[in-house]
């Protein structure tokens, strides 16, 4: 399902961000699976026999996951996109309720791993700990590192065949391509749409 989520995410957003944050999900995913068998630490146990899992529990994938998540997006929100402010008068609270919702989210999943019991609290909290960790630190190498590169990678003729674009630049993308939609929408209403 994840897999497929993923997929589905890069071919219809063909974003070299989005691309780099699901690079970053498989790398965070990866760790996980070494954190795992190096530490070798069982989960809790349960009642239900018929429950299928893996051996270790630590650290929980889901909240590693969570906190890579979480991290990532809320400093794409507050680094990378800016608001304007003429244009949607409560622009500067959206940034804040979307960084709530995504904590508390990432938080839901959390508890929901103990709440089911299929992980300790030390399993949940170093993963936690662990996404968050690489979450920040996969951002701050997009930002100082690689996505400078972005709008030439985006200009490669591979990228260009592909439709593979860059938004780095644009201070609010989702504002940008609503706007553009919008104009060309016009534009082909005027072609299309005669007056009776």
């Amino acid at each position: 399902a994840v897999v497929s989520t993923q997929s589905t995410g890069i071919v219809l957003r063909r974003d070299l961000t989005t691309i780099y944050f699901y690079v970053g999900m498989f790398i965070n995913e990866i760790v996980n699976q070494i954190l795992k068998r190096l530490i070798a630490e069982p989960r809790p146990p349960r009642t239900a026999d018929n429950v299928l899992w893996t051996k270790y529990g630590m650290p929980s994938a889901h909240s590693q996951f969570a906190g890579y998540f979480s991290m990532f997006i809320i400093l794409l929100f507050y680094v990378r996109i800016s608001v304007v402010t003429f244009i949607i008068p409560l622009a500067k609270i959206w940034k804040h309720v979307l960084a709530a919702s995504t904590v508390l989210i990432s938080l839901t999943v959390c508890y929901s791993r103990y709440y089911l019991r299929y992980h300790t609290q030390s399993q949940i909290c170093v993963g936690l700990l662990v996404g968050l960790l690489i979450g920040g630190l996969w951002f701050i190498i997009l930002e100082k590192f690689v996505g400078p590169y972005f709008p030439i990678i985006a200009s490669m003729p591979i990228c260009e065949m592909l439709l593979i674009k860059d938004y780095s630049l644009i201070p609010n993308a989702l504002w940008c391509e609503y706007h553009c939609i919008k104009t060309e929408m016009r534009s082909r209403a005027k072609k299309y749409i005669r007056p009776e």
